[in-house]
């Protein structure tokens, strides 16, 4: 398959290995302005040193800030690399004003709190500044390319990948409540061929013209009918009649989770509509 621009989405290569974030996160920051807490404290209550005390206490209000800033930085990088589309890049560089902040916060901490002088201060905050930097990384760059060449963008594709991916959770959720084998067997395999179908949309984005209603008009309604079938159990309503129309459906789900994956890679759209219809039809007359 040649390669296209995408309109803000486009496909990593499969040897590209995304950088590992810290394990450690921010919350190592959260703990690093404690001494000016206390020492804000002591200065207060036991020295009576109003203006130091003032001064810890600004630089520890100012470094929780910029450990606040970097952590959300890192969860929002954390999270553009589980999927291999390539998102814009954020409006707020929060790990940049993060680290920028972690400096201001140190300098005011060592001047005003600690009694250093201007010069060790602005050496103070520009070390833990950089060391924020090494530690954390800045931002990633990213751009988004210019021409819409399949007519969305890759925060389009990730929403409608994110919303599929919340659905299968909630699937997987009501499955856990359902004691037949045999039916959370069959719930696992089309989860499994759901997480497939996400697959294919998210090496070629181009595919989510082709996709986009199975992702969310039919999936909603695949959760929709096992949620009800698992609170059926859960109030003692289950019945012969309930587990046989809810067999069908799963059977149907399958054979359109198939017919799914076999037309988006023959690039088939209007049969797999027609299915999907059918299916619709059934979800809504069968009274799962």
């Amino acid at each position: 398959m040649s390669e296209l621009k995408r309109g803000g989405a486009r496909k990593i290569s499969n040897t590209d290995e995304p950088r590992r974030l810290p394990r450690t996160g921010a919350w190592l920051l959260y703990l690093l302005p404690l001494p000016m807490l206390i020492g804000s404290l002591i200065a207060l209550f036991k020295d009576g040193k109003a203006s130091v005390a003032l001064g810890a206490g600004v630089a520890f209000a100012v470094v929780m800030l910029a450990a606040t800033l970097i952590r959300k930085g890192s969860e929002i990088e954390s999270q553009a690399l589980k999927r291999k589309i390539v998102r814009r890049a954020s409006t707020v560089p929060y790990k940049l004003l993060g680290i920028a902040t972690l400096g201001v916060g140190i300098f005011i901490g060592a001047l005003l709190g600690s009694g250093e002088s201007l010069l060790m201060s602005l050496l103070l905050g520009g070390v833990a500044s950089l060391g924020g930097l090494l530690v954390y990384g800045l931002d990633p760059a990213r751009t988004a390319p210019d021409a819409p060449a399949i007519g969305v963008t890759s925060e389009e594709v990730l929403e409608i990948l994110n919303e599929a991916d919340n659905k299968i959770q909630a699937i997987e959720a009501a499955r856990a409540r359902i004691h037949n084998v045999e039916l959370k067997d069959r719930l696992r395999n089309i989860i499994t061929g759901v997480r497939e179908i996400m697959g294919i949309v998210e090496e070629d984005p181009r595919d989510l013209r082709r996709a986009r209603k199975f992702l969310r008009t039919y999936l909603d309604g695949a959760q929709r009918v096992t949620e009800g079938y698992a609170d059926s159990h859960k109030y003692g309503q289950e019945s012969s009649e309930l587990e046989s129309n809810f067999r069908n459906v799963l059977t149907t789900i399958e054979t359109v989770i198939g017919e799914q994956k076999q037309k988006l890679l023959e690039n088939n759209l209007t049969e797999l509509d027609v299915q999907i219809e059918v299916l619709q039809l059934q979800l809504e007359k069968e009274g799962v």
